[in-house]
């Protein structure tokens, strides 16, 4: 049985080699996305990403967010940012997932930015 840091470990190995297109771009955010997530926070970081457009890597790194967020039951169902903002749930029940959606992007994080230093050629800023 694989431990919940393993399982990170798993998902952002997998996200990160199935990347073919814009590797620069999509290494530039994975390296950012620690600091945001810690400089701004879980919603404003996917806000600012889901603003880039669509087809772009923030869209598609929003998107990771969202199915690892419900692979670990804890947002079902809706846009994840309707989540984060609390639309789908009451008050006090979306205030907890709201914290405990953001210790597990945070640490999902990490991962996503090794693998990207580790295994996308390239220089670290897109230009």
């Amino acid at each position: 049985m694989a431990t919940q840091e393993q399982e990170r470990a798993a998902f952002a190995l997998k996200k990160v080699e199935e990347i073919d297109k814009d590797k620069a771009k999509f290494k530039t955010q994975l390296l950012k996305l620690p600091a945001r997530l810690h400089n701004n926070g879980l919603g404003q970081t996917v806000a600012f990403y889901l603003s880039a457009g669509k087809e772009k890597p923030e869209v598609i790194i929003c998107g990771w967010i969202e199915a690892w967020l419900q692979d670990r039951r804890i947002y079902l169902g809706g846009r994840l940012i309707d989540n984060i903002a609390g639309q789908r749930l009451p008050p006090d029940e979306a205030e907890v997932r709201y914290r405990e959606a953001s210790v597990e992007v945070r640490a999902l994080a990490v991962w996503l930015k090794r693998f990207a230093e580790a295994f996308i050629e390239g220089e670290e800023e897109a230009k």
